[in-house]
């Protein structure tokens, strides 16, 4: 085995490379085969998105699998969170084969244990990449499982969650699908719960032939904004290319960030119970997290990652998780995130509250923050460095780096899964705001 090339594909919290590059097939094998020695079960539950090279990863790592005489409950062609969900219900190990919002020549795994327990570095994943590495049995096929379809289950356990009842007819959307994998149950789904939406780029292609699976990006969102002001719909959703991620813009067209959503959910839940716990990770808008705080919620922060989230939620028994960058956690749901429960979440408090989705924002007024910001660098290593000692003052390290003034804030990591440092930032006025990113810029181009 080529332990550069598992050092390159093995990251906090899942397994990311190129198809045929560093992720082979025969790769993908010895993965299987160690996932399935390090899980105590006798069968585990295997999906994967849409791309172009599932059909090879899939025999190889059910082959893998199989060769340590474990069996494969193969669920098909699913979202993310689907895997995670029937993992929870039916306490099974779970693996699905995705590169998430990465382009189309990428591939990769996500684990997790039984009761959809989250499996990242310190929880699985070194001792996962071991195994590969010495995992010596030559690569060869065996007999494919036969798919099993437990959508109905999944969904069965959603309503349990968001009742059908919950939701109103008369709210009318759009769903951006990005041609990911949203769209292999957008039919059940919207069959279970009547919804009222358009649908934008809907078929499953893993060419992503009209935008990047990546609604981070808001270049990608231009579609549905501009389907759901011309169609004046109370709000838009665009998935990523597993489906885990949903971003949500409202019916002016505004972005809803995850930080906002964050702070929407968290609100509506504190008027549900009088006391909730909810983890947000460090890069959430700290004046979100303070007004979160000022109305009585316990926050909690975490490194970025669902394996970290997931795990300070079960230690915490927290009600809810939220991330900047749109994966959303719930108690309920196994503590995993589901782009999918966001949306029947959403829909369910417009619905209650009979009102619009800029309605519900547009009372809220925080500092002004970056978004997302991503730069290509040679070096993160250096790049941080660069960055800490260009201010005055102690960072806080948790993950990345991240300063606290009383005019701004700002927290710069580089990308578990890609090689690039993400900045994202938040100051008292736009100026502030402004200057701050063009002197952060200007240190990382030097």
């Amino acid at each position: 085995m080529d332990e550069n090339k598992l050092d390159l594909i093995f990251k906090a919290y899942d397994v990311r490379g190129v198809f045929n590059e560093s992720i082979t097939p025969e790769i993908a094998f010895k993965i299987g085969a160690a996932f399935a020695s390090y899980v105590d079960s006798d069968e585990i539950i295997v999906g994967h998105d849409g791309r172009i090279s599932n059909e090879e990863m899939f025999t190889a790592v059910s082959s893998g699998i199989q060769n340590v005489n474990k069996k494969v409950l193969y669920v098909g062609t699913v979202p993310t969170d689907v895997v995670y969900t029937l993992s929870g219900i039916k306490n099974l190990p779970g693996l699905i084969i995705t590169a998430s919002h990465n382009p189309k020549q990428y591939t990769g795994f996500k684990f997790c244990n039984n009761g959809a327990i989250a499996i990242g570095q310190e929880t699985g994943l070194k001792e996962i990449k071991k195994l590969a590495e010495n995992f010596n049995e030559d690569f060869k096929i065996l007999d494919l499982p036969v798919k099993k379809n437990m959508i109905d289950l999944y969904l069965d356990h959603f309503k349990k969650i968001v009742d059908t009842s919950e939701i109103s007819e008369t709210v009318k959307f759009c769903i951006d699908g990005g041609n990911g994998v949203l769209g292999s149950i957008i039919e059940d789904l919207s069959k279970t719960y009547n919804l009222n939406y358009v649908g934008l780029f809907m078929d499953v292609d893993g060419n992503f032939p009209n935008h990047p699976a990546d609604p981070s990006d808001e270049n990608n969102l231009s579609d549905l904004k501009a389907k759901v002001l011309s169609k004046n719909l109370d709000f838009g959703v665009a998935f990523d290319g597993d489906a885990d991620r949903s971003v949500f813009i409202d019916d002016k067209g505004n972005l809803i960030s995850g930080s906002l959503m964050t702070c929407l959910i968290s609100d509506w839940l504190l008027e549900k119970q009088s006391d909730i716990k909810v983890v947000h990770n460090v890069n959430v808008q700290p004046s979100i997290i303070e007004y979160l705080k000022n109305k009585g919620v316990h926050t909690i922060r975490s490194k970025v990652g669902h394996s970290y989230i997931k795990k300070i939620m079960r230690d915490n028994d927290a009600d809810f998780g939220g991330e900047h960058s749109a994966h959303f956690y719930l108690r309920e749901n196994f503590y995993a995130d589901s782009g999918i429960l966001t949306l029947l979440i959403f829909l369910k408090i417009l619905s209650e509250k009979n009102i619009k989705s800029g309605e519900l924002t547009e009372k809220y007024e925080f500092m002004p923050s970056s978004g997302e910001i991503n730069y290509t660098v040679k070096d993160v290593g250096i790049s941080l460095d660069k960055i800490e000692n260009s201010f005055e003052g102690d960072f806080d390290k948790l993950d990345g780096i991240s300063y606290f003034s009383n005019n701004f804030w700002f927290n710069v990591r580089g990308s578990n899964t890609e090689p690039m440092l993400r900045l994202n930032a938040e100051a008292v006025d736009q100026k502030t705001l402004d200057n701050l990113i063009s002197k952060i810029s200007n240190i990382i181009s030097l």
